[in-house]
Formats: structure tokens, C-alpha cells, sequence
């Protein structure tokens, strides 16, 4: 017969480790809970977030001031922080944010780095320009002046390390196909604005742009050639390996 658990030097022992005598009950474990995203916990974040430079500062000003849709400071050191640790030289962008999204993306890479940016709104690509040449990676920079669905299809297969989606939401499901025919093997496929404002989660928000983020979304999820995660960091970020042979 068994004797009685709670007696046994064992469970003295554990009941010392958790600050409970034998015999009394332990205190409930720790649940994982969602990360607060309270000012508090925001401030500490950004003691680990890369810090936005004068150009950036700058271009981000005046994309303000231009009302233009852009990502969030710390959506921008992710990016840099992923064009780093992937290694990613040969960038491309679809939508020029002022140059904003450029510059973080630039940052994160080598000398020899070049990034392809496409931007339908020639107002926007003079900002962008003159944000690139502020930072002095003009010559980094092929700046094509267009609607992007209409340039994609001229850029060469396999040649981009790094696809980077950052507007025209509603147009996101026609860039799918493209971004996997320009990704290299082994490429990143980024898209910002990823939760569009919380609205993906929200099924009562049916608008065209809302609808084009959550259909991307579960697209790239579905898709055996892309290896996905989908970030909280700013309004969404969801990243995705290009592996054409699924692994």
C-alpha cells in the first residue's frame, strides 16, 4: 500500500525549492500570457531597438507631414535587423515610403548593396530621393518610377535576396506570385502592416485593403514554399524563407 506522498523526503525537498513546507499546497505556476504592450512595456523595448539616425528622423518627418502610410520605428530596426543576420544584398521594396523603409532596409546591408525601390507617386519618389541622398546611399538606390504591377514583371527572376511589401495592401495578393519568381532560394520575403491595424483579425472589416492583407497572410501561411512568421512588432510583420523545394 502506498504511504502518503506529501511525508516522503522528496516532497519536503521540492516543498523547500518552491517556499511550501510539506504537506502544503503549491502555489499555482506561472501561465504564459500575451506580452503587455503597455506604455511601460513599450519604453523598455525600445532600450533594445535600434535608434532612428537624422536621415531617418528626417525622412519619417516629412512622410508625416505628407500623410503617407509608413511602418513604425521599431518595424524599421526589424527590417534592418533582418537584412542583417540574413546576409541579404540584393533588396527590393514595392512602395518607397519617402525612402523611410529604404534607409532601414539599407542599414542592415553591405557596401555593395543595392536596393530596387518602386514607387508609382512621383512626389513620393522625389521624397524618397532626396532622403536616400541626405543619407548618402544614393548610388545604392535604382529608384523605378511606376505602379508596381506593372514594373514586377520586368525585374529578373532569382535576383533579389529580399522582397519587401510595404503599401498597397490591396494589391498584396497580385505581389505574391511575383515575390516568389524574383526570391532567390534561401530569400526573405517581408511585408509590413501586416495586421493592418488590427483589422485582419476583425472579420466585420471587409474593405479592399483589409481584405488583400488577410488573404496574403493565409496565403503565405499555406504556402509549402514559404517558411512564415508573423510579428507583433509595430502594426504587423510577416516574414517568410523562400524554399522552392519546401523544405
Amino acid at each position: 500500500m502506498l504511504g502518503d506522498a506529501s511525508a516522503s523526503p522528496v516532497a519536503a525537498r521540492t516543498g523547500a525549492m518552491c517556499g511550501t513546507a510539506a504537506g502544503e499546497p503549491r502555489p499555482a505556476a506561472r501561465v504564459w500570457r500575451a506580452m503587455s504592450r503597455d506604455s511601460f512595456t513599450a519604453d523598455y523595448v525600445q532600450q533594445f531597438v535600434d535608434a532612428e539616425d537624422e536621415p531617418l528622423r528626417a525622412a519619417r518627418a516629412r512622410g508625416e507631414e505628407a500623410d503617407l502610410p509608413t511602418v513604425a520605428p521599431e518595424t524599421g530596426a526589424l527590417l534592418r535587423w533582418l537584412v542583417r543576420v540574413s546576409g541579404a544584398q540584393t533588396l527590393a521594396e514595392v512602395g518607397s515610403t519617402g525612402g523611410y523603409t529604404g534607409l532601414w532596409l539599407l542599414g542592415g546591408a553591405g557596401p555593395k548593396a543595392i536596393l530596387t525601390s518602386i514607387e508609382a507617386d512621383p512626389d513620393v519618389r522625389q521624397l524618397a530621393q532626396r532622403a536616400f541622398g541626405e543619407a548618402g546611399l544614393s548610388d545604392h538606390v535604382r529608384s523605378i518610377l511606376g505602379p508596381a504591377l506593372q514594373v514586377l514583371p520586368k525585374l529578373a527572376d532569382d535576383s533579389y535576396d529580399l522582397v519587401a511589401l510595404a503599401d498597397g495592401q490591396p494589391e498584396y495578393p497580385d505581389y505574391l506570385e511575383h515575390a516568389r519568381r524574383l526570391l532567390r532560394p534561401g530569400g526573405l520575403l517581408v511585408a509590413g502592416r501586416a495586421l493592418y491595424s488590427g483589422g485582419v483579425a476583425d472579420e466585420s472589416a471587409t474593405d479592399e485593403a483589409t481584405e488583400g492583407v488577410r488573404w496574403f497572410n493565409q496565403a503565405v501561411a499555406d504556402d509549402p514554399t514559404l517558411h512564415a512568421h508573423l510579428s507583433v512588432v509595430g502594426d504587423g510583420v510577416l516574414a517568410a524563407v523562400y524554399q522552392p523545394d519546401g523544405r
